[in-house]
C-alpha cells in the first residue's frame, strides 16, 4: 500500500514537474516568436531600380521608402535610416520590394564617376579657374548655371554677347574630388546597421586649386559648352540650395547692358 501511494506522489510530482517545464516552454516560445514578429521599418525598393542612382535621388524620386518588415524577416545589413545612405551611389541594381541593405552601395571614390551619373546624362569637365569656379566654393552636388561670353564677330557683324547656356546642371566632381568631403579612411560605424563612418580633412586649398569642374549635362548640352569652350568664355555661377525654377534672359550686348 505504502508503495502505491509513494508511486502515486512520485507521478504526480513528474507530472506537475512535466506542467511547468511545458509551461515555461510555451511562453518562451511565445516570446521568441512575439519578438520575431515585432515590426521593424526598414528601406525598401518601391519599384525596379538600376545601378547608379545616388542616394540624393533614390530618396528624392520616392524610388526607396521606410516599410515595416517582421523582425525575422529582416535582412542582413537592412537599412533603416535615410541618412545612413548620404554620400553613397547604388552599385547593384535593386529589385521592387527588395530591402535595401548597406552592401548594395558604395561611395563614389570606390564605385567610380560612372555610377553618379544618370543614364540619360554624360559628364563633361570644363576648365576653370579661381573666378570662374565661384572661388573654389562650389561642392560636388551643388547645381550651377553657366554663362558664355563671345567677342565681337566683325566679319558677320555679330556683336560681342555674353547669355545664359545652360540654366541648372550638377557638379559631379571638382577636380578629382567626388564628394564634398573626401575621405581616406573608413571606419565602421556605431549606428548598429553596418554603415560606414568616414574621417574628415580640410580640402578648402584643394578645391581652390582645381582646374576642372565636371558636370552631368545632356548629350546636346555637352555639345553646346564644348562649342562655347572652343570659341568664347564660359562663367559658372552656383545655384541657392533652395531654388526651384532659373529664370532665362534674353543675354546682353553693348547695347542692352544698361536696359
Amino acid at each position: 500500500m505504502r508503495t502505491k501511494i509513494a508511486i502515486l506522489i512520485v507521478a504526480l510530482v513528474l507530472g506537475g514537474l512535466a506542467a511547468v517545464l511545458a509551461a515555461s516552454y510555451l511562453s518562451e516560445a511565445r516570446s521568441t516568436i512575439d519578438a520575431e514578429s515585432e515590426p521593424i521599418e526598414v528601406l525598401v525598393a518601391n519599384e525596379d531600380i538600376p545601378r547608379g542612382l545616388n542616394a540624393e535621388e533614390l530618396l528624392a524620386q520616392d524610388l526607396i521608402s521606410l516599410q515595416k518588415v517582421p523582425r525575422r524577416f529582416v535582412a542582413a545589413g537592412a537599412i533603416s535610416s535615410n541618412k545612413a545612405l548620404e554620400g553613397r551611389v547604388l552599385a547593384d541594381p535593386l529589385s521592387a520590394g527588395e530591402q535595401v541593405t548597406q552592401g548594395r552601395f558604395e561611395l563614389p571614390s570606390t564605385a567610380g564617376l560612372a555610377y553618379s551619373i544618370a543614364g540619360e546624362f554624360v559628364a563633361l569637365s570644363i576648365p576653370v579657374d579661381e573666378v570662374q569656379g565661384v572661388s573654389g566654393l562650389v561642392k560636388p552636388g551643388d547645381h550651377v548655371v553657366l554663362y558664355v561670353t563671345f567677342d565681337e564677330d566683325q566679319n558677320s557683324g555679330t556683336p560681342a554677347i555674353t547669355k545664359m547656356l545652360v540654366s541648372d546642371t550638377k557638379v559631379l566632381a571638382v577636380g578629382a574630388a567626388l564628394r564634398a568631403e573626401p575621405t581616406e579612411n573608413t571606419t565602421e560605424g556605431d549606428g548598429g546597421n553596418g554603415v560606414l563612418a568616414t574621417t574628415r580633412q580640410d580640402t578648402t586649398q584643394a578645391d581652390l586649386n582645381a582646374r576642372t569642374m565636371t558636370l552631368a549635362v545632356s548629350t546636346a548640352d555637352a555639345e553646346r559648352i564644348v562649342f562655347a569652350e572652343e570659341q568664347g568664355k564660359v562663367w559658372c555661377a552656383l545655384l541657392p540650395a533652395t531654388i526651384t525654377e532659373v529664370p532665362v534672359t534674353a543675354g546682353r550686348t553693348m547695347q542692352t547692358i544698361f536696359k
